[in-house]
């Protein structure tokens, strides 16, 4: 499923090209498709990788995950968890990881590897400073993938309302130690947006693993960042509690 805008008119610059050329001349040491990178986490996605997911062999909506602005993500670069500015798009985890959904363990490759996003491109595992290059140029955002006037776009501005990242981690630690107040507007959002990635897949027909494009992390993952989590009680009612430090 693919909602993908046209290229601009006028290619804009990339100020790590010469590096991505030099990388694939001839003479130059090759990736050995290692896998560390790829277990690192799947890369952000830029500009330049439009191409790649209009093709058809790239990255489709269900393998995308959106990081909204506000969450507290861990920057490869500067080691930290750091509130997001802007929202990005990341290749998705796989089986409960960050380990990038494309590659595979039992063939030990990327298994798009000739499609393979910008920043997979510029990484030199001998210099991993060179991705610095890359990082933050140009990323794109979920608009830049889906087309102007679809009927998801409004839904997706409300979610960003109801449910802002930075408000569900200001919420978090509060709800989780008996402030009533915070409790009852985190559930608000949770109820939300549990409701939302229901009720969508069922009413659009589109796969249920893309609504972590359309509408993000799910609030409850976002919980966990803050270690918070949320239980039910028997009468529906959400619980916050704190997670043990460990677990």
């Amino acid at each position: 499923m693919k909602w993908v805008v046209s290229p601009p008119d006028t290619p804009k610059p990339i100020p790590y090209q010469a590096r991505m050329e030099k990388m694939n001349t001839p003479g130059t040491e090759p990736c050995k498709q290692c896998g560390n990178c790829c277990r690192e986490g799947g890369p952000a996605l830029h500009v330049e990788d439009l191409e790649i997911i209009r093709s058809g062999h790239g990255p489709d909506l269900v393998h995308i995950v959106t990081l909204r602005k506000g969450e507290h993500v861990y920057d490869q670069l500067t080691h930290r968890f750091e509130p997001l500015k802007s929202e990005i798009l990341k290749l998705r985890g796989s089986q409960g990881t960050w380990a990038c959904t494309f590659y595979s363990n039992e063939a030990a490759m990327c298994t798009i590897y000739d499609q393979r996003p910008a920043e997979c491109r510029a990484l030199d595992c001998q210099a991993p400073e060179k991705l610095m290059e890359v990082y933050s140029h140009e990323r794109i955002a979920r608009t830049d993938l889906i087309p102007d006037g679809h009927p998801l776009l409004e839904l997706m501005d409300e979610h960003d309302r109801q449910c802002p990242a930075e408000e569900i981690g200001r919420l978090a630690t509060p709800a989780a130690t008996g402030d009533e107040e915070a409790a009852a507007k985190l559930e608000h959002m949770i109820r939300y947006d549990d409701e939302i990635r229901k009720l969508v897949p069922e009413r659009t027909g589109l796969d249920a693993e893309s609504m972590d494009f359309f509408f993000g992390r799910p609030a409850r993952t976002l919980l966990r960042q803050f270690a918070t989590a949320v239980n039910l009680e028997k009468g529906g009612k959400m619980v916050f509690r704190k997670i043990p430090k460990g677990s």
